[in-house]
Formats: structure tokens, sequence, C-alpha cells
């Protein structure tokens, strides 16, 4: 089967199409500011519900909706869960104050998981990933489909990208999009799809499937920027400083149009330079672990045999800004993954006029 990486334009809303504002320049007048924007809290998470959870729908699910909710998160991103899993945490969420109109996203990326069939709610075993968000939003469809397939379907697992238009309260309407890639450590070549005689013609032959993954993520939402406030969250599977990131990040070597929340962590000062020449002088590639475990090492040249991070929120430069304090991860005892939350500044539907 050839892959054929085609970006889908995406028609805009016209109720959503919003003028470009440039976030460079800040007014002298602070208070002027804080009224021009908005606080928009997200939280994005790898809910991890096969292998570390068994499928269950009891503490873990309870755990994450009571942080989603002391959190008051208004986009949420999730990712590795059964569906079962998934709708009992929907309709918790749905219980708490605040939370009663969620919408949801939802795409299945895997099936016959062996810890997730239920006889009534999840008979073929699927599991899922998506968005749910705490204001109405309305789907993106990329052309038929509410989900961009990423290709390269390796172990069968089905990697794509889900869009939600979320309405944000007195503030423009904002893109959020959840994706999970694949690992990084696979290869394009015959020997991983066998089936596929021209594999040797593809354009990323020889690159890990999460880097053509992470370009494809990025052609089709960085053109998005452009016309609306876009976030991106979800399981990158990728350190921070290494290549495929660099079609996301504005900055330290990157070509892309997006700040990361939470990038900054002085721990990994002077283990950056071996892999990416330049990033010690730059922090805003670095951030917390969000894979691993207590006292696992924080060592990021042994990727795989320490804490790491892999989990992420990127916001567009155009539309947001992003604080030295504007995220933080919050651990807990039911993933392997830990928990990132960002609170990010978004200007106001006002000043879009």
């Amino acid at each position: 089967m050839r892959f054929k990486h085609v970006v889908v334009a995406i028609a805009v809303c016209g109720a959503v199409m919003t003028p470009t504002v440039s976030m460079a320049t800040e007014s002298p007048d602070a208070a002027a500011v804080a009224q021009d924007e908005s606080t928009v809290r997200m939280l994005d998470f790898n809910f991890a519900g096969n292998g570390f959870n068994q499928g269950r729908t009891g503490a873990p699910v309870d755990d994450a909706v009571d942080k989603i909710s002391d959190e008051d998160a208004e986009i949420i991103g999730l990712n590795e869960m059964c569906y079962t899993q998934w709708v009992a945490l929907r309709d918790r969420l749905k219980a708490e104050p605040g939370y009663e109109g969620l919408t949801e996203h939802v795409v299945v990326t895997n099936y016959n998981i062996p810890n997730c069939y239920d006889p009534e709610v999840n008979p073929d075993g699927w599991y899922v990933m998506g968005l749910l968000s705490k204001h109405p939003s309305e789907q993106v469809m990329f052309g038929d489909t509410p989900y961009l397939d990423l290709g390269y379907h390796y172990r069968q697992r089905f990697r794509k990208l889900v869009c939600g238009d979320v309405d944000v309260p007195d503030a423009a309407v904002i893109r959020a999009c959840v994706t999970h890639t694949e690992v990084p450590l696979v290869i394009i070549n015959e020997t991983y799809f066998p089936d596929d005689p021209d594999i040797s013609s593809d354009p990323n032959y020889g690159r890990s499937i999460n880097y053509a993954q992470a370009k494809l993520i990025s052609e089709a939402i960085t053109p998005m920027t452009e016309h609306m406030p876009v976030a991106l969250l979800g399981d990158l599977n990728e350190l921070p400083f290494l290549p495929s990131l660099d079609f996301f990040y504005a900055k330290c070597g990157g070509h892309g149009v997006f700040e990361e929340v939470d990038g900054r962590d002085p721990r990994w000062r002077g283990n950056i330079r071996r892999f990416n020449l330049g990033t010690e002088d730059c922090p805003l590639r670095q951030g917390e672990w969000t894979m691993g475990a207590e006292g696992a090492p924080d060592i990021y040249d042994q990727p795989y045999r320490s804490n790491r991070k892999i989990d992420y929120i990127f916001v567009d430069r155009r539309h947001f800004k992003v604080d030295t304090d504007s995220g933080r991860v919050l651990s807990t005892p039911y993933s392997d993954h830990r928990i990132v939350v960002g609170d990010v500044a978004l200007r106001n539907e006002a000043d879009h006029a």
C-alpha cells in the first residue's frame, strides 16, 4: 500500500475567521493588557488505559476526573483509553459542577485490545483518543472524516489527529487539536512495511515514523494559525530537542510557529548540547518529565531508561502568549505518564474585531 501524505485543505467557518493579531508588542498599560486577554487552561493526559490500568473504570477514572475538575481545565486532550474508560470519564466529568455541557470529539486508534472489551459499551475492544471541552465545540472535518490519519500503520496502531473548534467565553474560538504519534525508534523501511514494495520511494524513507507523522501534523495545522488560535495537545513520543519537534517549535533551531507550555526545566541544562547544539542557551525546549517514575534518573541521554518529556501542549505564537510559569505537571499513581497543565493568555474576541 502506497502512503500518500496529502494535507487536506480545511474551510474555516466564517464565524471563527479572525484577523491576525501579533502578540509581540505588549502595551505599557498592564491593566489594559489584562483586559485585552483571557486565560485559558488546557490539560493533556496519556491515560495508559490498557497496559497500566488494565481497562479499569474505577479508581483511575475517578482520579482523572478529580484532577480535571480540580484544575478547572477547559480544553482536555486524552490518549490511550479503552472506550469504556472514555465513556466513564466523560459521564462522571459531566456530573461535576461547570462541566454539564461537556463536548467530546473521540476517535478509535486501535481495535481488539484485550483489556478493553465490554459486551455493551465496547464490544469491539476499541482504544481511543480525543478532545473534551468544557465549553461547546464544533467538530473539525478533514475531508470526509473527523480526523487526519497520520499513516504508517505500524503494528496496526492507527495514529490520528482530531480537532474541535472550542467556543471559549469572551474570547476567540480556539481550534484545539489532539494527537498521538508513533515511537521514534521505528524507521520507515521495507523491514517494517514488507507489504509495500514501493516504500523505498517514500520521501521520508530512512526517517522515523514519528518524524513523518509530526511533519504531516505540522503541514495540516500550521496554515490554520493564520486564521484562528490553534493549540496542539498530545503524546508526541519525542524528546523536546530532537528533530521531529522542529516542525512545531519556533525557537532553538525549530522552524515552527508554536510555543510550548511548560518549556523550562533547569535540570536538563548540561545534558542538551550533545543532542542539539545551542539548545543549552534556550531553555524553551526542555520541560519537565512527563513519562517515567519517581526515583528514575533524570538523564535525557538515556531516554528509555530514565524520566523523559514526551507529552506536550503547544499554542501558536500569533494568538497566544506563554509565560515562564504557564505550565506544570501533576503526578498520578494511575498512569506511567504525568498530567500536563497549562495556562495561556489569549486575546479577547473584541481585540480581533
